[in-house]
């Protein structure tokens, strides 16, 4: 089986004790390359992986000195290029919702919602949403640390993105910082009042830092930036 090759990415960085975050590269055509970050979670047997990045061989090495990955959680079926390197490479458990649609070469060995990966921690769902199946995942450590994929999303600089996925992804609205993406509004087919309840889950829970699928982690008061954010969108 073929891989998507490493792209460009940042060291492995400590959000809070226990959480990792790794910030990439994803190559969408000729001239577009746009940002994502992929999470890091240390549990009792080993790391968890979701949003999964492959790195480079460096990458890889500092990856693994953090403990072995035993875990490969799947939050959408938008973000999963780069799972089934991580399937082929770690064989780990691999955690989905029920009805998800995994990439060739990546099969669902848990459920997760049933169970979970970490001690304690939340899969949170986005009632009423109709386009791809798209969890977050609420985990206690660092005092509570929320893990998103698309619905949420950190547009505060360009990093890992090329002059012309900048220009284009502006216009688009992917900017202004922590936002609930136009796009995905569009795509999942909520606005206005269906946002508030889309979110419903999450914005009841209290939570101090936040990794979206883009863009740099947010530590410390995550919570409450996530609740103006919906409310930007749906007031």
């Amino acid at each position: 089986m073929t891989f998507r090759p490493a792209l460009p990415h940042d060291p492995v960085e400590t959000i809070a004790p226990g959480v990792h975050a790794v910030r990439g590269t994803f190559r969408m055509g000729p001239g577009m390359s746009i940002s994502r970050t992929m999470t890091l979670l240390e549990s009792d047997h080993g790391l968890v992986v979701l949003n999964a990045v492959r790195l480079s061989e460096e990458g890889e090495a500092a990856l693994e000195k953090l403990g072995p990955v035993t875990h490969l959680v799947t939050l959408s079926e938008s973000h999963g290029v780069d799972e089934p390197y991580f399937a082929h490479r770690y064989s780990p458990t691999v955690w989905a919702v029920p009805g998800m649609k995994l990439r060739a070469g990546v099969q669902a060995t848990r459920e997760l919602g049933t169970d979970s990966p970490i001690a304690g921690a939340r899969v949170l769902g986005f009632p009423g949403t109709s386009g791809w199946k798209e969890v977050a995942y609420l985990t206690p450590q660092g005092g509570g640390t929320l893990v998103t994929c698309d619905a949420l999303q950190n547009h505060v600089d360009g990093r890992h993105s090329s002059s012309l996925a900048r220009a284009l992804t502006g216009l688009m609205g992917f900017k202004g910082g922590l936002i609930v993406a136009a796009v995905w509004r569009r795509y999942q087919k909520v606005q206005g009042a269906g946002v508030r309840s889309a979110f419903a889950e999450v914005s009841e829970r209290a939570f101090a830092n936040l990794i979206t699928g883009h863009g740099p982690a947010i530590t410390g008061g995550a919570d409450e930036k996530v609740r103006r954010a919906i409310e930007a969108v749906t007031a």
